[in-house]
């Protein structure tokens, strides 16, 4: 992009960053409510908000060239996310990089071995036709570099109104392949709580919320990522983890179009149920608060998200269950003590007039 971050001042109440443009030198602030750092594990924005990461920084090496060749041609119908090879001059793991003929072909590096090597393109290009089996491919070498794997954990992920995302607040290795995902659920949640006070649906006491529920499952998952032993693990210790999820994917029948649970989920609350005397629907469109919208299951999607004939789940925008209830019994007053859950708002919003802006 050009602009790099040559200056931080993270107030409680706003955030003030000067910026620099590398191609002519000039500096000019921007000043903002609030600050994502999503500027990798090397976070300027992370250093200068004085947050130290723990955790050991260099667990393994590799080198990765990215390249492209004409690789989907010979895989045809066999596509997957990545592929392991083990030519024993080759050895090493192929990654669909984007979009046509982009992969990104790893070789891990050992550590004991320093440094790495600097490879040529032509070198890059022979290991890479070893690797595939084909002595005649000539792929187009873009970029060759290293990475090191770590296991790092930021102390804490808020300073005033500056938040850390991605890598700036954990780096994670590649096993078990929960880096990226981590990184995109707590940048979802961040998100969505954002949303709600910026739009005046929450107070700012949500935005506390972020650290306390993404902090620990990154833990957990850049513990396990620098386990040796990887997934290898009894089930119950997993399910406190697991509990901290998102409702569950299904389908819906008759669609003409494949249409997810997950595809349901608003910027509001969302209500799952099965009513048919639209005991939840009345409920609902009587309590003031964040916009809450009402979905009518059948009784097999239903099912599969654990929801009982006449009972209720109540979702947040990441889809994590804000209340459950088993029945229709009460639900104007089961529903109204699952909002006082959440942060109160900062102020009261109309949803008719939230809605009658949005048409």
């Amino acid at each position: 992009m050009g602009i790099e971050v040559v200056g931080l001042d993270g107030r409680s109440d706003d955030v003030q960053v000067t910026l620099r443009d590398v191609e002519t030198g000039e500096t000019r602030i921007v000043h903002a409510r609030y600050l994502i750092a999503a500027d990798g594990a090397r976070s300027t924005i992370r250093d200068a908000l004085g947050i130290a990461m723990r955790g050991p920084g260099r667990l393994s090496q590799a080198i990765g060239t990215e390249f492209r060749a004409p690789l989907w041609d010979l895989l045809g119908g066999r596509r997957y996310c990545i592929y392991a090879v083990t030519h024993p001059d080759a050895a090493g793991v192929f990654v669909p990089a984007g979009r046509g003929d982009r992969w990104v072909y790893g070789v891990e590096h050992d550590l004991a071995q320093e440094p790495a090597p600097r490879l040529t393109k032509e070198q890059s290009a022979r290991l890479i036709r070893l690797g595939i089996g084909l002595t005649d491919l000539e792929p187009r070498v873009d970029r060759i570099g290293t990475f090191t794997f770590a296991a790092q954990l930021a102390d804490r992920w808020r300073e005033g109104a500056a938040f850390l995302v991605g890598d700036a607040a954990h780096q994670i290795t590649p096993r078990g392949g929960t880096g990226m995902n981590t990184a995109i659920q707590s940048a979802y949640d961040l998100g969505w709580k954002l949303a709600w006070v910026l739009r005046g649906w929450a107070g700012p006491q949500l935005l506390d919320t972020y650290e306390a529920e993404r902090r620990p499952v990154a833990a957990h998952n850049v513990a396990r990522s620098a386990d040796p032993h990887g997934g290898a693990r009894l089930a119950a210790h997993e399910l406190p983890a697991d509990l901290g999820g998102r409702i569950p994917h299904v389908w819906l029948p008759s669609r003409a179009n494949a249409v997810s649970t997950l595809d349901l989920l608003g910027p509001g609350l969302t209500l799952f149920t099965t009513d048919p005397s639209a005991s939840w629907q009345r409920a609902a469109s009587s309590i003031p608060g964040p916009p809450l919208v009402v979905r009518n299951l059948d009784a097999i999607t239903a099912r599969g998200m654990g929801i009982p004939h006449g009972g209720a789940l109540l979702a947040r925008p990441d889809g994590a269950p804000a209340g459950w209830w088993p029945s229709r019994t009460e639900p104007d007053a089961a529903l109204r003590h699952a909002i006082r859950a959440l942060p109160t708002p900062s102020e009261a919003v109309d949803r008719s007039a939230e809605g009658a802006s949005a048409r």
